[in-house]
């Protein structure tokens, strides 16, 4: 067997083997054990409870994974004594390779992440975009996918300020440049496209304006989320600012599509009304901005949490619902009798820095867990689901919870 065949790096690509020997690389784990370090994937999207199909999949993964265990023994990987599982030196030195690539691949991520980069990210994408929407628009005559393309270009520029923004520390002083420039670019496309209704220019529809506006929707949408996450990332009111503007290309987008297919259908009016829809749909968020602005130069923190992901709030009350329902199912069960072991037992359960790839690639971040368990700890309580200390009761209200929650499931 060749040396490359040994380490699979080529014939597999990182594929399940190297999950259980990223599993294996600091201790040695029996079967269970290593079936637990899979769950914490599903920890992470709030999959705590264990109902028949968990169980089915469970035994699924059970019976693949002792095919894999089995397969890993035959390359000497790793070694089986008594039921547990050890890495032996090939196997180790085949984890620190994966450990390495996954560092490495944190790192490029983290840069691609840090303000800096991410304002030349943009400017490039921007640049990039207003290069080939303004050709489409000033072939076509579409006054909504002009007014589009002028401001793209002047987000490119936009990106260029949070660029020497960020590296001069002028931060406000370019969110104030900004916003100032999202009034004139709304304002300027505000009177194009009432002078349109007085100089009705028919536009011209081609394969060409479709592409460059449908290609725009999709990188503006993702630039939206990119830039959303930054500014969350790092309280960055300037990078919401920008993101703001994205979600808004993607609006103008889908606007200016349907400009143009009316367009083609002999309706130009509603091109019109589209580049009217687009410059007061700037000026708006420019006006909303600028009252957060306001807000933030009369405070040191600014509150930026009603710009946050709506998925991810989501998925933390779905996390945090169903990490509860699982407390008090166990309990329900007699698995667990005092207060302290289901303390113990929340605080296992959430125990994500068992995974070795989730906390290279920062995503194990334990003070969370701890105050997601302490949190949910406290509402079982004062909801009165619960009661007791050495010995857990569970009471009317919660066998009522119980009942509905098994409804549901049903």
């Amino acid at each position: 067997m060749s040396n490359d065949k040994k380490r699979g790096r080529r014939q597999s690509d990182y594929g399940l083997r190297w999950e259980i020997v990223s599993a294996l690389r600091d201790t040695q784990k029996n079967l269970s054990e290593i079936i637990a370090h899979f769950d914490s994937y599903l920890g992470l999207l709030g999959v705590f409870g264990s109902n028949r199909r968990r169980k089915q999949q469970s035994h699924w993964l059970r019976t693949y994974l002792k095919k894999q265990l089995d397969e890993l023994v035959n390359d000497g990987w790793i070694i089986c004594q008594d039921e547990y599982y050890t890495l032996t030196t090939l196997g180790s030195e085949n984890a620190k390779h994966l450990i390495n690539d996954v560092r490495r691949t944190h790192r490029s991520i983290l840069r691609v992440l840090q303000p800096e980069k991410a304002s030349i990210v943009s400017m490039i994408i921007h640049f990039g975009l207003a290069a080939s929407k303004i050709p489409a628009a000033v072939l076509s005559g579409s006054i909504g996918l002009l007014n589009d393309s002028i401001d793209t270009m002047l987000d490119g520029l936009s990106s260029l300020l949070v660029h020497f923004g960020f590296r001069f520390e002028k931060v406000r002083t370019v969110n104030i440049l900004l916003i100032l420039l999202m009034i004139a670019t709304g304002s300027f496309a505000f009177f194009e496209a009432i002078r349109r209704f007085f100089i009705p220019i028919e536009p011209t529809v081609d394969i060409f304006t479709f592409t460059a506006t449908i290609i725009s929707a999709f990188v503006c949408m993702g630039l939206w989320f990119y830039q959303r996450y930054i500014g969350l990332r790092f309280g960055s009111l300037i990078f919401i600012t920008q993101s703001v503007d994205s979600r808004n290309h993607v609006i103008v987008a889908a606007s200016v599509t349907a400009g143009l297919i009316s367009s083609y259908f002999n309706f130009p009016l509603v091109d019109t009304i589209v580049g009217l829809f687009v410059a007061v749909l700037i000026l708006k968020s420019a006006i909303e901005l600028a009252i957060e602005m306001a807000q933030s130069l009369r405070a040191d923190d600014v509150d930026l949490s009603r710009y946050a992901f709506k998925c991810v709030k989501r998925l933390e009350r779905f996390r945090r619902a169903q990490f509860r329902d699982r407390l008090i199912a166990l309990v329900n069960k007699k698995e667990i009798a005092t207060r302290s072991e289901l303390v113990a037992l929340a605080n296992h359960i959430l125990r994500v820095n068992r995974n070795a790839l989730l906390n290279e690639l920062g995503l194990s971040q334990q003070e969370e867990y701890d105050t997601l368990c302490e949190a949910v700890i406290q509402e079982i309580f004062e909801n009165g689901w619960l009661e007791g200390e050495e010995e857990l009761t569970l009471t009317n209200t919660g066998k009522e919870y119980i009942r509905e929650l098994t409804y549901i499931s049903r």
